[in-house]
């Protein structure tokens, strides 16, 4: 486990010891990893895209409110503001995925 956190209202992330294991099965597989502000899992998403980073997982992690998609919460298909969060992913897929 992490000695500190990554930063306020974060909690700390287990790491592997390396050699870090590898998940070869997701390699090849770009994966986006959303955080909103009021999500309980906005404390700790950070450490699962951490996680499938060491594992050798091409993983992005974003924090909503940092993109400037405020108020949140973790069911982001039913906010009143989710066709901004549609557009958004669809413009990271269109960017990113190859």
């Amino acid at each position: 486990m992490q000695a500190t956190a990554d930063g306020p209202n974060l909690t700390r992330c287990y790491e592997q010891a390396e050699p870090a294991r590898k998940l070869s099965n997701l390699a090849n597989i770009t994966i986006v990893i959303l955080a909103a502000e009021s999500s309980y899992h906005a404390v700790y998403d950070h450490c699962t895209a951490k996680y499938l980073t060491q594992a050798g997982v091409n993983t992005t992690f974003v924090r909503l409110e940092d993109v400037g998609i405020r108020g949140n919460g973790h069911m982001l298909m039913i906010e009143k503001n989710n066709l901004e969060i549609a557009d958004f992913i669809d413009q990271w897929i269109v960017k990113t995925v190859r």
